[in-house]
């Protein structure tokens, strides 16, 4: 199929972009005011075009292979390469959200305490990120099919539940009340290095799947956002798909909660993978070390108690992503320059500089968000 590379790498970045983040978005969005998550929603997503198209053609600038903390060495210098991987452990955050999140899913359907679940899906999962590229690229491809078909079934079970009443409320003074949730949700640019590679000899597709893959994803979660608010309201959950089985039926509870369980594995796939390959091919650990670095981070900061899930995707998404940002968009100016690869596109400079200034307004308010978390 000969456009099977370009469906490869949208669905590499859709995967990796949706996942425990569109289960906490509904009840950002409840608590802060619909149309204020709404108007966030707006804002981050444009900040990850941004951001992604940047990194984008960074990974078009480079003949060497790398993940995002190599880039950053290669361009920044040493220093900086280290402090990315610091930065970076807020990705164990993220996989710990999905091992927390897939077990209280199977725990909703099947009953029973949810860290027995956690346990079994997290034995999988590690098992399908030892083998590799290859098997999780076909996995994600089908599971992102799935978690279309899904997505569909719920909104027409939920749509004669749907009371638009709830749909309301706008405060200036509750923006950075979702914002940390969603940029977490939103955030996804491990995948970029990978749809490169999928790519290979048709980089030129790059930037026309980076743009098909954010948009599509931010569709979707202002759409699953609209269909829980108006049915849950009030009491929406953290983990979405619970209060809206407990509002529809025993019949959504399932195959609400199955969807929450395959974009938290396709996500978990994804940034496990990319976290993986930062430390084979950026810091050139060796044999089965980066494997059983990217399995044992997530269980040590649940033994340290990290076992609230709004909490992490929030704090792994402001603090990981606000301060990694920065780090972006110096590595984009330094590869403009200094670039050993003519890139497939490229951006305006003009434009760049624009999105450069919008993108640290959205990084300071990602941190902002956490002193706001931390002094509430």
């Amino acid at each position: 199929m000969r456009n099977l590379p370009f469906f490869q790498s949208v669905s590499t970045l859709v995967g990796t972009i949706i996942g425990a983040g569109i289960l906490g978005l509904p009840y950002v969005f409840a608590k802060a005011g619909f149309w204020t998550g709404l108007l966030v929603l707006v804002a981050v997503t444009l900040a990850m075009i941004f951001i992604k198209l940047m990194i984008g053609e960074v990974t078009l600038r480079t003949g060497e292979r790398h993940q995002l903390a190599g880039y950053i060495g290669q361009y920044l210098g040493p220093k900086w390469k280290i402090l990315s991987l610091l930065i970076s452990i807020t990705i164990y955050g993220a996989l710990l959200a999905y091992f927390i999140g897939v077990g209280e899913a199977l725990s909703a359907i099947f009953g029973g305490y949810y860290l027995v679940y956690s346990i079994f899906f997290y034995i999988l999962a590690a098992f399908f990120i030892y083998k590799g590229v290859s098997l999780i690229k076909n996995a994600e491809f089908f599971l992102s099919v799935v978690v279309l078909a899904i997505f569909f079934i719920i909104v027409a079970f939920s749509h004669g539940h749907m009371n638009l009443n709830n749909v309301s409320g706008f405060s200036f003074s509750n923006l950075l009340v979702p914002f940390g949730v969603i940029l977490f949700a939103c955030s996804g640019t491990l995948a970029i290095p990978e749809m490169r590679q999928i790519l290979k000899h048709r980089e030129y597709l790059l930037k026309r799947a980076i743009l098909t893959g954010v948009l599509f994803s931010s569709t979707i979660y202002a759409l699953f956002a609209l269909v829980v608010v108006a049915v849950t309201g009030q009491f929406t959950t953290e983990i979405a798909t619970i209060g809206l089985g407990r509002e529809v039926g025993p019949l959504l509870l399932i195959v609400g909660n199955l969807f929450a369980i395959f974009t938290m594995s396709t996500s978990f796939l994804s940034c496990g993978l990319a976290l993986r390959d930062m430390f084979r091919y950026d810091f050139k650990l060796a044999r089965h070390w980066p494997w059983l670095l990217v399995i044992v981070g997530p269980i040590i900061l649940y033994a340290l108690g990290w076992h609230d899930f709004i909490q992490i995707i929030g704090f792994a998404g402001a603090l990981g992503f606000g301060l990694e940002g920065f780090e972006y968009i110096f590595t984009y100016w330094k590869a403009r320059k200094h670039g050993n690869r003519h890139p497939e596109f490229a951006i305006n400079k003009n434009l760049a500089f624009v999105m450069s200034i919008y993108l640290v307004i959205t990084f300071v308010c990602g941190l902002g968000w956490v002193v706001f978390d931390i002094i509430k």
